[in-house]
């Protein structure tokens, strides 16, 4: 009689316990800030690289313009000059960006998947990351990227970069920086060819 009043007793104690809640609250708190905080540090970090991935493609949009709209003679002064438009639109430091630009044109079979590409001039404003194409590289670098063009028809290419670290590291969001390259292909719009100092019609 007193074995089972005692096992009664027992019962009833555990069953309590069981069905206690307090701290309950501030044990799952504990557990899920940390998740919390990480989630949102990487929302935050995704969205700041799409924001600053559309500015960059935006300023490289600008600089395009600028040059498709350009009748004068160019020099590294300009590109220097259309590079630091490029750091301000962008909001970024000097070593952090370089910006080539260069100039092709159709030779023959315009419209043929073989067709002869050939190289008026590429010049870069980082050399040394981001060197000047020559004539050899120009299929292999950019032939399919570049749309179909009549034949001795040019075409000014823009091609910027901008290396983006986030707020919080790699081990926090899951993801480090990057390095955001655009590219984008534009007709000169009042001449037909964009000089550039002392290259063929900048001669």
């Amino acid at each position: 009689m007193i074995m089972a009043y005692i096992f009664h007793k027992l019962r009833a104690a555990i069953a309590d316990f069981q069905r206690e809640e307090n701290g309950a609250s501030m044990q799952e708190a504990v557990i899920m800030f940390p998740l919390i905080i990480m989630a949102f540090t990487a929302v935050y970090s995704f969205t700041d690289a799409y924001r600053v991935k559309s500015n960059t493609l935006k300023a490289n949009y600008a600089v395009s313009d600028l040059l498709s709209r350009t009748g004068n003679i160019i020099d590294m002064n300009d590109l220097y000059g259309m590079e630091s438009l490029f750091r301000y639109m962008t909001r970024t430091a000097d070593t952090d960006t370089w910006l080539r630009v260069t100039v092709v044109f159709c030779e023959e079979k315009c419209d043929q998947s073989d067709r002869e590409l050939g190289l008026d001039w590429s010049r870069s404003t980082k050399p040394g990351v981001a060197p000047p194409y020559t004539e050899g590289q120009i299929r292999s670098a950019l032939g399919e990227a570049i749309p179909v063009m009549a034949e001795g028809e040019r075409l000014i290419i823009v091609e910027t970069l901008k290396d983006w670290t986030p707020s919080f590291g790699k081990n926090l969001t899951g993801f480090g920086g990057r390095e955001f390259i655009d590219t984008v292909m534009t007709r000169p719009r009042f001449s037909k060819q964009l000089c550039f100092q002392g290259v063929g019609c900048g001669a």
